[in-house]
């Protein structure tokens, strides 16, 4: 039998994990609940969650990915915008107490990492992944090597300013809450994606996340916005695509941090 590796995906209101037995492509068992909005409900959910899908069984990794900006030298979520009661958590001491290996990234840098080795990505070096749903976060892969940037907050795309007058951020005009109060954020997210586009020059933009697994943000809406925005004419050929591993993206991605073949 492979070793078997649990991978945590919390996000702003799911929480998801999926038990892989070894780390070669399959379909994995996948487990969800509500994610709770304060810190005691939260940890003591997660504790009994994790507990209840690893029951009688060994587990040789245990990988989360975590909404927010990490501090991997200490193994805290150092900031969490959308969860802003996990700030300052010791998320890798947490998981350590489950008797396996602990690893743990950004959200949205699992998100990626499972696209380019298992999903829409794979194959391609220069990637940027976007997650969208309660809030909005990237990944930035180059030349096959993810990008975390000089303080380990590379990706934060949701914070950059759309709007200056009305001083509108990308997540606050095209996440979930802009989607409830005004209907379709796709053109929105294509002006996004074309900044983006505009900045990295990558090979392909692939999205992911609630906003995108549930049909909610309209793909060919994205890619007609973007193509408007992108200024190098050969750039605007730039494949914009869905994420092909639908909502376990992040949670797979967790668990590729124990794939020692590649690197990050």
């Amino acid at each position: 039998m492979d070793k078997l590796y649990l991978g945590i995906d919390i996000g702003g209101t799911h929480t998801r994990a999926v038990l892989l037995n070894g780390l070669k492509k399959q379909k994995p068992n996948c487990f969800v609940i509500d994610t709770l909005q304060n810190k005691k409900d939260f940890l003591d959910v997660l504790r009994k969650f994790i507990e209840s899908i690893i029951r009688g069984k060994k587990i040789t990794g245990l990988g989360a990915g975590l909404p927010g900006i990490i501090d991997p030298k200490r193994g805290i979520l150092s900031k969490a915008q959308n969860l802003p009661f996990l700030d300052g958590w010791d998320a890798e001491k947490f998981f350590k107490q489950f008797g396996a290996l602990a690893k743990i990234d950004n959200d949205c840098r699992c998100f990626l990492r499972a696209e380019t080795e298992w999903g829409s990505a794979q194959g391609y070096k220069n990637v940027i992944g976007i997650a969208i749903g309660t809030g909005i976060g990237g990944g930035i892969m180059l030349e096959g090597k993810m990008y975390a940037g000089s303080h380990n907050s590379a990706g934060e795309f949701g914070h950059t300013i759309i709007d200056v007058v009305h001083e509108k951020t990308f997540e606050q005009l095209a996440a979930k809450k802009a989607f409830l109060q005004k209907g379709d954020t796709s053109t929105i997210i294509g002006i996004g994606v074309a900044n983006l586009i505009n900045i990295f020059d990558p090979e392909m933009v692939v999205l992911g996340g609630g906003g995108v697994t549930s049909g909610k943000i309209k793909i060919e809406v994205v890619k007609k916005s973007a193509q408007r925005y992108v200024v190098s004419p050969l750039s605007r050929k730039t494949l914009i695509v869905k994420g092909g591993l639908g909502e376990t993206a992040q949670a797979i991605g967790a668990t590729l941090l124990f794939n020692f073949y590649k690197r990050y």
